[in-house]
C-alpha cells in the first residue's frame, strides 16, 4: 500500500526534528549551489541518494522509536507506580520509572529527540525522550513521564568523568496529567 504525502506530518516531522531539517535543507542548497556553478547536472544527480537518505534515515528511527513506545507505554502504565525525583539515586540505574511533575523546559537540539526537565516538589530531572512530545504538552503542564534511570554526567551529556555523574530518565513516553 502506498502511503499519500501528508504536509502536516512533514511539518510535524521537521518540527520535531530540527537538525535532520536543517541537514536536509543546508546540503540540498550546497548541492544546487554546486551543480549551477559547475553547470554538471551530475553533481545533482549523484547527490539526490544522499539528500533522499537524509530525509528517509531520521523518518525510519523515528518510526521505529514511536513503536516501541507505543508498544512499551501500556505497560509501563499498568505497571508502575508515581516515583518521587527527590528519591531517584544512582541505585536505581536501569530501573524503570514514572514521574508526574511539571515541564520545566522543552529543549530540541542536535538530537531528533526532545529533551526535557521535569520538576516535583522534591527537585527536578533531566529526560531524553524516543519520541516526540505530545502536541497538547508546553512548557507549565504537569505530565506523567515513563522510562528507564540512566547517567547523566555532568560535564559531557553522554560520556566524562567516572565518578561525576547524577540521574537522568531515558524517557520512553510522556502523558498529561489533567
Amino acid at each position: 500500500m502506498v502511503k499519500r504525502f501528508n504536509l502536516n506530518n512533514a511539518l510535524k516531522h521537521a518540527k520535531t526534528m530540527p537538525s535532520a531539517t536543517i541537514s536536509m535543507i543546508i546540503w540540498s542548497a550546497i548541492t544546487i549551489w554546486a551543480t549551477i556553478i559547475s553547470k554538471n547536472i551530475w553533481v545533482l544527480l549523484c547527490a539526490i541518494p544522499f539528500i533522499i537518505a537524509l530525509t528517509l534515515i531520521p523518518l525510519k528511527i523515528s518510526k521505529m522509536n514511536n513503536d516501541i513506545s507505543q508498544e512499551l507505554l501500556p505497560k509501563y502504565e499498568k505497571t508502575l507506580s508515581t516515583t518521587k525525583i527527590g528519591d531517584i539515586t544512582k541505585d536505581m540505574l536501569n530501573q524503570k520509572v514514572k514521574i508526574e511533575g511539571i515541564v520545566e523546559k522543552i529543549t530540541y537540539g542536535i538530537s531528533p529527540k526532545p529533551t526535557i526537565i521535569i520538576r516535583d516538589e522534591t527537585g527536578e530531572i533531566l529526560s531524553l525522550l524516543i519520541v516526540p512530545l505530545p502536541e497538547d504538552v508546553k512548557k507549565g503542564d504537569r505530565v506523567a513521564l515513563y522510562g528507564i534511570v540512566s547517567k547523566h554526567y555532568k560535564y559531557f551529556g553522554f560520556m566524562g568523568i567516572p565518578k561525576l555523574w547524577k540521574p537522568k530518565i531515558f524517557g520512553i513516553g510522556v502523558n498529561k496529567v489533567c
